[in-house]
Parts: C-alpha cells; sequence; structure tokens
C-alpha cells in the first residue's frame, strides 16, 4: 500500500511572488498588442522577442509579407501572455478561495438593485427603487454597493446648479444695466 503525501504548503511570499512573476507579464503582454497594431500600419513592423521586448526590425522590411508576419508573431505571443496570466490568476483565486480568504461565489452587481429571478417579489421604496426584503441574499451588492442610497433621489433634491446658474445670470444682467447707465451719463 503506498502512502499518500500530503499536498504541498506554499507560502504566502511563494504566492506573492507568483503574483510579481505575473506583474511582470503584463507589460509584455500590452506590448505584443502594440506590436500587433503597429503590424497594421504604414510603419516598419516590429516583432515580439521571447521576453516580451521588441526587436529592432531587421532589415527595415516594410512589405505587406513582413507585416503579416509582425502580426502573426505579435498577436501569438499576445494570446499566449493572455492565456498564461489568466491561468495563474485563476491558481492564486483558488488558492485564495481555499484559505477562506475571499468568497468562493462573488457577489453580483446589481446596478438597479432589483431582486434576482426566482428570489421573490422585490418591495419599492419611496425612490420607486427595488429594495431586498430583510434577509434575502445579503451577501449581494446593491446599486453599485450604494445599498438602499439612491443617488438620483439626493440629487434631485439639491438645485444648487440651478440656484448657482440665476445667480450668475442675474450678476451679469447687474453688470450689463450699471454699464449702460454709465454709457448714458457720457453722452448725456
Amino acid at each position: 500500500m503506498s502512502q499518500s503525501q500530503p499536498p504541498p504548503v506554499v507560502t504566502p511570499a511563494e504566492r506573492i511572488r507568483e503574483l510579481l512573476a505575473i506583474n511582470a507579464d503584463v507589460p509584455a503582454m500590452l506590448s505584443s498588442a502594440g506590436g500587433a497594431i503597429n503590424a497594421l500600419t504604414n510603419r516598419p513592423p516590429t516583432a515580439s522577442s521571447t521576453d516580451g521586448h521588441d526587436m529592432d526590425d531587421v532589415q527595415g522590411d516594410n512589405s505587406p509579407a513582413a507585416h503579416k508576419e509582425a502580426f502573426t508573431k505579435n498577436t501569438t505571443a499576445y494570446f499566449t501572455y493572455i492565456q498564461s496570466i489568466m491561468a495563474r490568476l485563476r491558481r492564486q483565486t483558488y488558492a485564495l478561495e481555499e484559505a477562506g480568504i475571499i468568497a468562493a461565489e462573488t457577489p453580483t452587481l446589481s446596478t438597479t438593485g432589483a431582486a434576482p429571478e426566482g428570489a421573490g417579489l422585490a418591495r419599492r421604496g419611496p425612490a420607486g427603487q427595488a429594495q431586498r426584503q430583510a434577509g434575502e441574499d445579503g451577501d449581494r451588492i446593491i446599486n453599485g454597493g450604494l445599498g438602499a442610497l439612491d443617488v438620483g433621489l439626493l440629487n434631485s433634491r439639491g438645485n444648487s446648479v440651478g440656484l448657482d446658474k440665476e445667480a450668475e445670470l442675474i450678476a451679469e444682467a447687474k453688470q450689463m444695466v450699471a454699464q449702460m447707465l454709465k454709457e448714458r451719463e457720457k453722452d448725456a
């Protein structure tokens, strides 16, 4: 009978090193995307090297074949980086879930505050916005994290913009009248 060994324990320092490696690949991925976009222009194409830095254009070839080759190399590198980064971030996420640092199911974002399908009927508050009944999906994000706060209602009650503009117009009118009176006095 073979003994099963416990899974290796990954230390927080190793997790941080993995995140730093992911972070280091992001500029290389963006460089590849930039090289692919550059290949679609009239400028001489550049190809990404294996470390993600642009290599100099070897012969200054600006032919359509060179553009196609540079586009292919850069898009391949871009998608390779994307897949690698996503896989490593997914592993990091699973590790955080296993450690209980983040919830296995992420809360959903609801900009309207409406109850999700099958969650029962939502009540309407004074602002006409759907509110959740007490105890119903307490871990969900409501209204972009603002909860039952209705920013539109607050904005509609604050009329400072209209009052400020009115004050500006009255000040301009007073200034125009004063200027007209000065001109009349000069003419008279």
